[in-house]
C-alpha cells in the first residue's frame, strides 16, 4: 500500500511540474504574440549597411557610385521597430558571381534584411546595387606640393624639394593607371620671407587602396623678388678737378635691378653719381659716369651711355 501510495504522489508531482511548464510556456507565447501582433502598428525608415562578401583576390571594388547603405522603409510594432539595430544586421551581397571588368547590379530583396517576426519590408531604397570588380594595380608616381596662399610682397617660390620624389600606390586598374602624381596637403605660404621646411601629408586620391608612404619633406625656397627701377634727373658731379670744366649733360637717368626690397627704397644722395676727372688734362674728353649703389643693387642701363668733358687749357701765366 505504502508503495502504490508513494506511486501516485510521484506522478502527481510530475504532472504538477509538466503542467506548470506548459502554462508559463503558454503565457509567454500569449505575451510574445501579443507585442508583436497586438501592439500599434508604426513606419519607421532606417538605414541599414552593406557588407560584401567573398570578394576574390586581388580584385577591388571600383565603382565611383558605390553603395555603403540604403534606406530601408518599415512596418511593425513600434517596440519592435524601436529595438532594431541596423549595424547589427548588414545586408550582404554575395560577389562569388560577379564578373571582373564588368559594371552589375545586385537586386536588394526583401529576404536579405534579417528582421524580427511582426515586422516587414515596404521599400528599398534604392533597389539596387551597383558593382563594379576591377583588379589590383601597383604603380610609382610622383609627388607634387600643393600650395596655399603667396609669400610675402616682394618674395616669391624659388625651388621646392620634395623627399621622396616618388612613392608606391596601389588601387583599381582604371585609377591607377590614369594617376600621374599625388598632392601633398596645402602648404600655406602666406607671408613667408625665408626658406621653410616641413613634413606634409599626402592626399590619397579617391578609390585609391595604399599609398606609401603617406607623409614627405617639403623644403621650400623663399627668395625675394628681383625688380629693376628707373631713377630719373640725377645729377652728375665731377670729382678730381680743380679747374672750370663744363660736363654735357649735366643730368643722367639709371636703370637699375636688384632685391625688390633693396630697390625699392633705393634713394642716391648728392655726390653718389660722378665722374672721376683725376687723370684727364686739358680738352675735350668723353666720359662714363660711376654711381655708388646699396649691396646687390647694379645698373642695368645709363641713359645717356657717356657725357662729355670738356675742360679747358690754362692760360699764360696760370698755374700749371
Amino acid at each position: 500500500m505504502k508503495a502504490r501510495s508513494r506511486g501516485r504522489t510521484t506522478l502527481l508531482t510530475m504532472v504538477r511540474r509538466d503542467l506548470g511548464a506548459k502554462l508559463f510556456a503558454v503565457g509567454a507565447a500569449f505575451v510574445l504574440w501579443f507585442f508583436v501582433n497586438a501592439g500599434k502598428r508604426e513606419t519607421l525608415v532606417l538605414s541599414f549597411p552593406i557588407e560584401l562578401h567573398n570578394l576574390p583576390e586581388q580584385v577591388v571594388v571600383a565603382n565611383p557610385d558605390r553603395l555603403d547603405a540604403v534606406s530601408v522603409k518599415l512596418n511593425g510594432p513600434g517596440p519592435l521597430l524601436a529595438s532594431l539595430e541596423p549595424r547589427r544586421a548588414p545586408i550582404v551581397l554575395d560577389l562569388a558571381h560577379v564578373r571582373v571588368g564588368e559594371e552589375t547590379r545586385l537586386k536588394l530583396r526583401d529576404e536579405m534584411i534579417r528582421l524580427p517576426r511582426g515586422v516587414r519590408v515596404l521599400d528599398i531604397e534604392p533597389s539596387y546595387a551597383p558593382v563594379r570588380l576591377e583588379p589590383v594595380r601597383h604603380a610609382v608616381v610622383a609627388v607634387t606640393l600643393a600650395r596655399g596662399g603667396e609669400p610675402a610682397e616682394g618674395y616669391h617660390v624659388g625651388s621646392v624639394r620634395i623627399a621622396p620624389k616618388k612613392v608606391s600606390v596601389s588601387g583599381p586598374k582604371s585609377i591607377v593607371e590614369r594617376l600621374q602624381s599625388v598632392e601633398t596637403e596645402p602648404f600655406d605660404l602666406t607671408g613667408l620671407q625665408a626658406p621653410s621646411q616641413r613634413t606634409m601629408t599626402l592626399v590619397r586620391p579617391d578609390g585609391l587602396i595604399s599609398l606609401s608612404p603617406e607623409r614627405v619633406t617639403v623644403e621650400v625656397a623663399i627668395v625675394e623678388e628681383v625688380v629693376t627701377r628707373e631713377l630719373r634727373q640725377l645729377p652728375v658731379s665731377v670729382r678730381n678737378i680743380d679747374r672750370p670744366f663744363q660736363l654735357r649733360p649735366a643730368h643722367v637717368n639709371l636703370t637699375v635691378r636688384g632685391p625688390s626690397g633693396r630697390v625699392r627704397v633705393v634713394e642716391l644722395e648728392e655726390g653718389s653719381v660722378y665722374v672721376d676727372a683725376g687723370s684727364l688734362g686739358p680738352g675735350d674728353h668723353v666720359v662714363e659716369a660711376e654711381v655708388t649703389l646699396p649691396a646687390g643693387v647694379e645698373v642695368v642701363k645709363w641713359d645717356p651711355p657717356s657725357l662729355r668733358l670738356e675742360i679747358p687749357a690754362e692760360k699764360n701765366g696760370a698755374r700749371r
